[in-house]
């Protein structure tokens, strides 16, 4: 089993986190995107990235689909619980 390279987050996405707000869009405003630039680039719709801020659950496979859209490593978004797997 491969195991994830350590990952720092960036000072202003960890302050943000620690404000409430979510890893998913402490990255999307740190890297200076919108919700609509994410869902373009994600296949996702503004809908489900919203949700997905708002922590509603979904399948592993849509963090990873926006982590590729924000052009970071893969499992950046398991650094932090508030994105939980579909149950």
């Amino acid at each position: 089993m491969a195991t994830a390279t350590p990952f720092a987050l960036p000072e202003a996405v960890s302050n943000a986190i620690s404000a409430g707000t979510s890893i998913v869009r402490a990255y999307r405003e740190h890297l200076g995107y919108t919700i609509e630039d994410v869902a373009v680039t994600s296949g996702l719709t503004a809908e489900e990235i919203e949700q997905i801020e708002a922590g509603h659950r979904f399948d592993k496979g849509y963090r990873e689909r926006i982590a590729r859209a924000l052009s970071l490593p893969d499992g950046v978004f398991d650094l932090e619980s508030d994105i939980s797997d579909a149950a």
